[in-house]
């Protein structure tokens, strides 16, 4: 296996910072694992066995992770003559020396439509920028400027809040960290349906007695409901049942209340 090179760049790459930890730990074993075109696999279900062999994670959070790392503009996906799928490092060749002659994979005719994996409307713009350039020849470095455009859009449209993270701002009762929360929404990029979820079960999660004891002392802060996932807790929120009525005497019954049993 060839050496790579990692250059102390990484650790302000504003590309990276968008990336959650996951997304990120896929890129790394990417690098690694790429042949000298920068090609390797692109299926979540062979990379997930392949990148990740002692603790192999699920289909559907590979295909997840590398999602975030096609939206950012650091990988594209493509199918191969052979109709398999792989997967390309952009600016693969600005960073690292080629030694081999032949790839070991199918070159790529032409990328997938990004839009269709996974890229939110925010990044409407992105994908058109995207598309514009599938006329280029792919084999190079065609996306090298397409996540500073996708910044460009998000600074522009209020970096990120869109109105599905407002219909769960407005509802949460903690309203602090407000940040970290519209980072850990984009991460988790929620659809209409995953976003009424959310919603309801932060519903849910105000009538416990956990979140409404000692003024709401125990409301965790929105980014930490949203990375725990906790709107699925629904057996930790345990709901305050209604006082029941008093039980009003019938008088009208017969019996004479001023009787004293004697």
């Amino acid at each position: 296996m060839p050496s790579r090179i990692l250059k102390e760049s990484i650790c302000t790459s504003e590309s990276l910072a968008y990336l959650s930890a996951e997304a990120e730990v896929l890129f790394y074993r990417l690098i690694v694992k790429v042949d000298d075109f920068g090609l390797y696999y692109g299926s979540p279900k062979i990379l997930a066995s392949l990148l990740f062999p002692l603790n192999v994670p699920t289909e559907k959070k590979v295909s997840s992770w590398l999602a975030e790392l096609v939206n950012g503009g650091l990988v594209a996906t493509y199918r191969g003559e052979d109709g398999r799928q792989y997967l390309k490092l952009l600016s693969w060749d600005k960073h690292q020396n080629r030694r081999a002659t032949k790839p070991k994979y199918p070159l790529p005719q032409e990328f997938d439509n990004t839009c269709s994996q996974g890229v939110s409307s925010d990044n409407s713009d992105t994908c058109a920028q995207m598309q514009a350039d599938s006329s280029v020849n792919v084999n190079e470095n065609v996306f090298e400027n397409v996540n500073e455009k996708r910044k460009r859009v998000s600074a522009q449209r209020g970096a990120g809040v869109d109105d599905t993270f407002d219909q769960f701002w407005s509802v949460y009762p903690r309203k602090v960290g407000k940040k970290d929360a519209v980072k850990v929404w984009n991460q988790i990029r929620p659809n209409p349906d995953l976003t009424n979820q959310i919603v309801q079960g932060v519903e849910r999660w105000k009538r416990s007695e956990q979140w409404t004891k000692d003024d709401g002392r125990f409301i965790p802060y929105p980014a930490t409901f949203l990375r725990g996932e906790r709107w699925n807790e629904y057996d930790r929120a345990e709901v305050i049942p209604s006082p029941k009525p008093a039980t009003v005497k019938n008088y009208d019954d017969g019996e004479d209340f001023l009787d004293d049993g004697e």
